[in-house]
């Protein structure tokens, strides 16, 4: 019978898992929803960016909540809000609805993460057992992103798009149910407050650097739809810290941002899931507009990396990190994402298919699979659980906004090769040389990574965790 931590790892990784899931399965779903609602190209992009956008905005208010409020409280409600806001979603009639059930799903994913590795840090003590059940979330959360991606085939092309929603609402509910039982109670820490101006402020200021980043890689994007969001963010952050500086308890703590090894952890998670975003919509593009794939032959191309990453990190990715520590493995792993990108560069349409599956199983399945857990493991080290929270809030930031801009980058790219042409309307030579200048892109950003941990994390044994 499972033990009370068992069950306790097991609801904690669902809540990343389904997080990471709504990142990628609606991917493949796109031209099927297009189809049955009849949404316009340039609104099409929304339905998944939607989600980024809150998800990723969202992320350090759901952090600083959870050292408010508990972790336990902020977990169940996000869980709450994801699963109906995912069941609206199935449901809705038109894309405006759709959009905006989105945009409700990311706030709830915002909320669980933060809360979800506060609970992780507090719950499995220091050393090899807190590395072991950071490894395992890491692991949930990779593999809910590629997994995203085939079962987003597999249920679009078997049953309806309306299912990539729907089959998540029944499994959310048990696990809301088991961590109603399961997730202890911890007292919000007394002496923080919500500083609800400032707390306003980040947020919007994070939505919109998201959402400037997730316009860059649209096809309609401008210097003014661009900048505009990225302006305003900029003005807002300026407002954050006139009111921080004026606040006894600031949103982000100057303690925590003098972590050095949790804020190199943090500066390197911007290239993390910057190469999976960019890739996978690489390969999305290419398999099904240039090939002519269906989704589920396309989901099916990314199963052994996905597969390939759930094992390597259980098993893996732990074991390194304990025997080498953080400064040795996180910039190892970055080098292994790009080596598999570049793998790439080889791409041709006679070669896809064994081009496809080595490369994403060297960079999703190998380096993935330890980056990964690395940069969650990062990103909380050396901090106090009493913000913990927070600190979960900070790196997840830097994950989703560096996905964003590695797909925007990507995206850009490949549009600007072909000269605003669609990928699908170009000859196929064409479509083919712009993917590999995408590819490019994915191959620079870990590399960049890569050379941010090596130089930034310190060598002494407080980094080996």
């Amino acid at each position: 019978m499972p033990t009370r931590n068992t069950v306790l790892l097991a609801v904690v990784c669902a809540s990343i898992f389904f997080d990471a899931l709504d990142l990628s399965i609606t991917q493949v779903a796109l031209p099927s929803i297009q189809r049955d609602l009849g949404v316009e190209v340039a609104v099409l992009p929304w339905v998944a960016a939607a989600y980024v956008v809150t998800y990723g905005g969202v992320l350090l208010l759901g952090g600083r909540l959870t050292d408010v409020l508990g972790p336990r409280r902020v977990l169940l409600v996000g869980l709450a809000v994801f699963g109906l806001a995912s069941l609206g979603a199935g449901l809705v009639p038109g894309v405006g609805w759709l959009v905006a059930a989105r945009a409700v799903q990311g706030v709830g994913a915002a909320l669980t993460v933060p809360a979800a590795v506060a609970v992780l840090a507090a719950s499995f003590p220091g050393g090899r057992a807190r590395t072991r059940a950071f490894a395992a979330f890491a692991v949930a959360a990779s593999s809910g992103f590629s997994g995203g991606l085939v079962l987003g085939g597999l249920l679009t092309d078997g049953l309806s798009w309306r299912w990539i929603f729907f089959a998540k609402v029944p499994v959310v509910a048990l696990v809301l149910l088991a961590g109603a039982v399961v997730v202890p109670r911890r007292a919000a820490v007394a002496r923080r407050t919500l500083d609800l101006p400032a707390a306003v402020a980040v947020t919007a200021a994070s939505v919109l650097v998201v959402l400037g980043v997730t316009l860059a890689g649209t096809p309609a994007a401008t210097v003014l739809t661009v900048g505009v969001p990225l302006a305003a963010a900029a003005v807002l952050a300026g407002v954050v810290v006139v009111i921080e500086r004026r606040g006894h308890d600031p949103l982000l703590p100057g303690r925590l941002l003098r972590r050095r090894e949790a804020m190199v952890s943090d500066a390197a998670a911007l290239t993390v899931l910057a190469a999976p975003f960019g890739v996978s919509y690489l390969v999305t593009v290419f398999a099904q507009d240039v090939l002519g794939r269906s989704p589920w032959t396309t989901a099916l191309l990314l199963l052994p990396g996905a597969v390939l990453s759930a094992v390597v990190g259980q098993l893996v990715a732990a074991r390194l990190l304990d025997r080498f520590g953080l400064r040795v493995v996180y910039p190892a792993a970055l080098l292994v994402v790009a080596a598999g990108n570049a793998l790439l560069l080889a791409l041709t349409p006679g070669s896809a298919t064994w081009v496809i599956v080595v490369a994403t199983a060297v960079s999703f399945g190998l380096g993935m699979g330890v980056a990964y857990p690395a940069a969650t493991l990062g990103g909380v080290v050396g901090t106090d659980e009493g913000d913990h929270g927070t600190a979960a809030g900070l790196n997840n930031t830097a994950l989703q906004l560096g996905g964003g801009l590695g797909l925007a980058l990507v995206a850009a790219l490949v549009a600007g090769a072909l000269g605003g042409t669609g990928v699908g309307d170009a000859p196929v030579e064409e479509a083919t040389a712009a993917v590999r200048v995408g590819v490019l892109a994915a191959v620079a950003l870990p590399l960049a990574g890569a050379v941010v941990a090596a130089v930034g994390l310190r060598r002494r044994a407080g980094v080996r965790v």
